[in-house]
């Protein structure tokens, strides 16, 4: 995450500080209609919404963190490890370093009993956009790019966004869709999703300002 962090700090500070108003609606990737509100609760906003085609919804939340983009960057991790904030994140390795912004990453996933563990193959792009002062880091399933191991195959499709609202202050949106695979009925995960995703985006304040 260094060289990330070296990134951002070069190509976001050089320029003058410059407060951009900002909301989530205004992202290119949550512009569609649908979304619920469903907990407001220490600034965290937490939104869910149907997807065609999938019993699972998908969830959306939005905070502000009073720290400088680069230094919340630090947090969103390298796929070199689990991050802290990740609490079903088991283990996490890169499988490729596609290019100097894309990396292939495998994941194991510690999920609570009943359920058994699962694994997934993403790709994530992390994007810089300077004239938005912004940082993107898109995460798409490729589960054909490794073989099937010991666990059941999630999918998912996320995006994480960092978007500068002041010299110390960053608007974090985070929007995932997941189908964790198996048997397991959508009457059991959907209604954990707020609570699952406001814990680790709390968690995730807590670390970025202790």
């Amino acid at each position: 995450m260094k060289r990330l962090q070296e990134i951002l700090l070069a190509v976001l500070f050089s320029l003058s500080v410059l407060a951009v108003p900002a909301t989530a609606a205004d992202a290119e990737w949550s512009l569609e209609e649908d979304w619920h509100l469903e907990k407001e609760k220490d600034g965290i906003s937490i939104f869910t919404r149907e997807i065609p085609d999938s019993p699972f919804l998908a969830v959306k939340a939005t905070t502000s963190i009073p720290i400088p983009v680069a230094m919340l960057a630090e947090f969103l991790g390298d796929g070199s490890e689990c991050m802290p904030w990740r609490k079903m994140c088991e283990s996490s390795r890169v499988l490729e370093v596609l290019s100097e912004d894309e990396r292939l990453v495998y994941q194991v996933l510690d999920l609570p009993w009943p359920i058994s563990d699962r694994d997934m193959v993403i790709r994530t792009l992390t994007e810089i956009d300077p004239a938005t002062r912004t940082v993107t880091v898109s995460i798409e399933t490729h589960s054909d790019a490794f073989p099937p191991q010991k666990y059941t195959r999630a999918e998912t499709n996320a995006q994480m966004q960092l978007r500068e609202i002041g010299a110390e202050a960053t608007e974090f949106n985070y929007v995932i869709h997941a189908d964790l695979g198996g048997n397991l009925s959508p009457g059991l995960i959907n209604p954990q999703l707020v609570s699952s995703t406001f814990d680790d985006v709390q968690r995730l304040i807590a670390l970025a300002t202790q």
